[in-house]
């Protein structure tokens, strides 16, 4: 909808802005899942993207005293073999690591599976998204486990990086390369066909393949790109990623982690594999869900108890739980049944005694 180009003349000062259109957004049906096919570290020197060792993506659906949780959630997935959102599966115990996790929606735009894009010949292959808070009571820093995107492709080789940032990526304060040190690769058998809506979940990147990209704090930022090969931008008609929001958007699904300012940085203005000041977009649209962000979510491995997320269960957990609970708050909504009452204390207290 609107480009907004920011003229500051100093900081703290007010910022001129001039709106550019852009294509009118579509909706695309029946995302199409994509499984991984290999990860590796990844990180940015010099304004360049760099690849480490590749290791094969073979896994195993397994549930023990750990479990998925989203941390920030700006694609909305329900667990394939439960139905359930990963948060609220079994129980508020969370979902299984590398069970599949489909786009749906809980709320209030009726699009299912449906998901927003910009036509199959608008071409934006990297943007740098707003964190400005995660789940209840995560701080950040802890390792990002868990991955899922959606995005539109031209077709080819396809190789996703995301990264991580503490420094925000809003209007006023700039997106630079240089802030996303350290990120990951996640590769594709073959060739993808064009013209397609896609999906992929990704588990295990710390856990399993020893990736550790940090959650980034609140106030942070987050960086994705869609390359051909881990270091080209892809440059196909329709490469872009697909639009949805947060939960705090229109659809009122308090449950999902996280949120997100309404601008975004798109690297399309031209394609340059950097941002400047013309590339910062407003996507407050009035659509459904209001605003749009990018369909890409972060989660964890951890135990039911570790609230915090900080990989312990300990009194800090208990606390945060009971200051929760005793407002009724829904982050102690453990058990998803979208009550706080004596069930939620039980069932944490039980895990809490469980420890991890």
């Amino acid at each position: 909808m609107k480009k907004i180009s920011m003229i500051c003349l100093a900081a703290g000062m007010a910022c001129a802005a001039t709106a550019v259109a852009k294509p009118p957004l579509q909706l695309a049906e029946k995302g199409i899942y994509v499984a991984p096919a290999r990860v590796a570290p990844a990180k940015i020197v010099n304004g360049k993207f760099e690849i480490g060792a590749w290791q094969d993506y073979n896994t195993t659906s397994t549930r023990g005293t750990q479990a998925v949780y989203y941390t920030w959630d700006g694609f909305e997935a329900w667990v394939l073999s439960s139905g359930e959102y990963p948060n609220l599966a079994n129980g508020g115990q969370g979902a299984a690591q590398f069970d599949t996790r489909f786009p749906t929606e809980g709320g209030a735009c009726g699009l299912g599976s449906a998901r927003w894009y910009f036509g199959s010949s608008y071409v934006n292959p990297l943007t740098a998204e707003d964190v400005t808070a995660n789940g209840c009571f995560d701080q950040g820093g802890n390792a990002v486990d868990t991955l899922d995107f959606a995005w539109y492709w031209g077709g080819g080789s396809c190789v996703a990086l995301f990264f991580t940032s503490n420094s925000p990526a809003d209007c006023a304060s700039g997106a630079d390369l240089g802030n996303y040190a350290t990120g990951v690769a996640i590769g594709f058998s073959g060739s993808i066909p064009p013209g397609g809506y896609y999906f992929t979940n990704v588990d295990g990147l710390n856990s399993v393949f020893s990736i550790f990209v940090p959650q980034p704090a609140p106030g942070g930022s987050l960086l994705f790109a869609l390359t051909s090969d881990g270091s080209t931008l892809a440059s196909g008609a329709g490469t872009q990623p697909m639009l949805w929001g947060m939960g705090n958007s229109t659809q009122g699904e308090l449950f999902r982690p996280g949120s997100s300012t309404d601008t975004s940085f798109d690297d399309d203005a031209p394609l340059s594999a950097t941002f400047s000041s013309n590339e910062c977009y407003s996507y407050a649209y009035g659509v459904c869900p209001d605003p749009l962000q990018k369909t890409v979510s972060m989660g964890t491995f951890r135990c039911p108890a570790d609230v915090n997320n900080d990989g312990f269960v300990n009194g800090d957990d208990y606390d945060a739980f009971a200051s929760a609970f005793d407002v009724a708050d829904l982050c102690a909504d453990f058990n998803g049944d979208g009550f706080v009452n004596g069930d939620d204390y039980d069932a944490f207290a039980s895990n809490f005694d469980a420890g991890c």
